[in-house]
């Protein structure tokens, strides 16, 4: 469900009651190439329907009263978690903290990004440092950190250790439970109440087993998670960081209490980016140089936000000193943003990279193969790692063969800029837009998934009549190399247009912009295919629907298909 934001809807808190008109459409993607799988996303997410609602045309119905007997118990304990975190951000608010301090601050604690401007998300997304705005058990870890240094390693008597222990497993699940049950915190939490728990065996929770345990159980509650990526890279960065690390305990640098912190946050940054890079990459195309680097810098900064959490909250209710903490905040979160931005400069900060899913099977079965397999002796497990580098860079060389742009026309699925491309490699293609005003910035959406990846040079934008070696257009007729060619119709120039004879193309491209019908084009074209583009108005594609079937006219409706893809020869 989806408001234009005015001041009646930031009135709204989670659990109200609406009465609204609008029309409910099931989530689907724009099928433009490269496109992030936003609809199964979605369905991972539980969400099976998708509305904008207009001015006017809703109104609250009833304010939340603390239990809504419609909803089961699930939902009200977590309408109530909701309702508590946009109260706790209510009081960061009274605090002092303000715009994007207060965003960030509140994702950092709560879980709540909201407030977060795509600039800030993709500062952090470049750097490869991502994780620190999503709650997991890197946060979780430094609040356990304080209760196991203050309370739990002074107690001595075994039954008022069971209570602390009890206590501590409550307070995880309440502070994962306010923070919305994200599936990485979740792990994080069955994994620190294993450990809290062994604790009093004597046993450590941190395991592969616990970590088989936390996963199965998760599951068993909610099994979409396991197409959830948050979740399969929750889990993959454990598994690497208990893998990886065990094995440089004991070497000679983690003996030095400074330098082994410092190698020791080395490791354990690189043994999770080891098992995530490569779903990363396959899932957002992006890699980043400079992440460990980033982590190792970041974290302590993060962990004195988080500790200062609690503190901020006394001086509130204290009514002293929540102006200075939050002046504190605010300092530690600009020059954190400072200098994740100045890492955005650097040179190869963030690569892009084009992976298919069979590469990223072959990635994953490499690295399980050599942390896993039956390599006892070091001269074993150097000729096997030396034969997977060998095999692993063949299959790169494959892969980049088999990823490779393909000539091609795209009708793109773009509303807002109806456009056609016309693809012949990766240096040469040209762009036939509908409207002239800011193409790129209107295209920035397929720009930032399919012309970063698979192209080596932008586009070239045609916007009048043009002609060399490869293509012609004329008045929005189109036909180059390849043999397909394609009429644009965005605009009335073809009603008074009069000939004898019908010319022939093989699409014709009909978006916002045409009032006329498809009878009055009939008398100059034949075309094989008629696209209706996802711009035109419900009725108006309904009515050209029907003109096509009258007509004897093959359609292709990009409103219920997506985009359209036609190989060139």
């Amino acid at each position: 469900m989806t408001f234009p934001r005015d001041f009646q809807t930031e009135a709204l808190r989670p659990g109200d009651e609406l009465v609204f008109r609008g029309y409910v459409r099931k989530p689907k993607n724009r099928g433009n190439p490269e496109e992030f799988d936003y609809a199964e996303y979605l369905s991972v997410k539980g969400v099976s329907g998708l509305v904008y609602i207009g001015s006017g045309q809703w109104r609250l119905c009833k304010k939340y009263d603390g239990w809504n007997r419609n909803l089961s118990l699930w939902d009200n304990l977590r309408i109530k978690a909701l309702r508590w975190r946009d109260g706790l951000s209510g009081l960061y608010r009274d605090a002092g903290l303000q715009g994007q301090v207060l965003a960030l601050y509140a994702a950092l604690t709560l879980g709540d990004k909201s407030g977060l401007t795509e600039d800030l998300r993709e500062v952090y997304s470049g750097v490869g440092v991502s994780h620190i705005l999503a709650l997991s058990g890197m946060h979780l870890g430094f609040l356990v950190a304080v209760f196991n240094l203050f309370l739990l390693r002074y107690i001595k008597g075994r039954r008022v250790r069971r209570l602390a222990v009890v206590l501590a497993v409550a307070l995880v699940w309440g502070y994962a439970f306010l923070t919305g049950l994200s599936p990485s915190l979740v792990r994080a939490a069955a994994m620190y109440s294993l450990m809290l728990c062994g604790s009093l065996l004597g046993r450590s929770g941190f395991s592969v087993n616990s970590l088989a345990v936390s996963a199965a159980l998760m599951l068993c509650f909610s099994p979409a998670w396991l197409y959830d990526v948050g979740f399969q890279l929750s889990f993959l960065s454990m598994w690497g960081i208990l893998i990886i690390c065990p094995r440089f305990v004991e070497r000679p640098l983690m003996r030095s209490r400074y330098v082994g912190w410092v190698f020791q946050s080395l490791m354990v940054s690189f043994a999770a980016q080891m098992f995530t890079v490569p779903l990363v990459a396959y899932c957002f195309g992006t890699f980043s140089l400079y992440s460990a680097l980033a982590t190792l810098v970041i974290t302590p900064v993060t962990a004195l936000l988080i500790y200062a959490m609690p503190l901020l909250f006394l001086a509130y209710f204290w009514g002293r000193g929540s102006y200075f903490l939050s002046d504190c905040i605010r300092e530690l979160v600009v020059w954190q943003n400072g200098y994740l931005r100045m890492m955005m400069k650097w040179p190869g900060a963030v690569m892009r990279v084009d992976w298919s899913l069979w590469w990223t099977v072959l990635c994953y079965v490499a690295l399980f193969f050599c942390t896993l397999g039956p390599f006892r002796r070091y001269e074993t497990r150097v000729k096997a790692g030396f034969i997977w580098a060998i095999l692993l860079m063949c299959a790169f060389v494959a892969n980049r063969r088999f990823v490779a742009v393909r000539p091609e026309i795209i009708f793109y699925n773009n509303p807002s800029s109806p456009a056609v491309h016309v693809v012949y490699s990766s240096s040469r293609s040209y762009l036939f837009p509908t409207r002239t005003d800011s193409v790129y910035e209107r295209m920035s959406y397929i720009a930032s998934s399919f012309w970063i990846k698979k192209l080596s040079e932008k586009p070239r934008v045609i916007t009048d009549d043009f002609k060399d070696d490869y293509i012609s257009s004329v008045s929005g007729l189109v036909g180059g190399r390849g043999g397909v060619s394609f009429l644009t119709i965005a605009d009335n120039r073809w009603s008074r247009v009069r000939s004898k004879k019908r010319a022939e193309v093989d699409f014709l491209y009909v978006c916002r912009g045409y009032q006329g019908s498809l009878s009055e084009l009939s008398r100059l074209f034949c075309p094989r295919c008629v696209v209706l583009d996802a711009s035109l108005w419900r009725g108006a594609r309904r009515r050209y629907i029907r003109e096509c079937v009258s007509l004897g006219w093959s359609f292709y409706d990009m409103e219920a298909k997506g985009a359209l893809k036609v190989a060139l020869n």
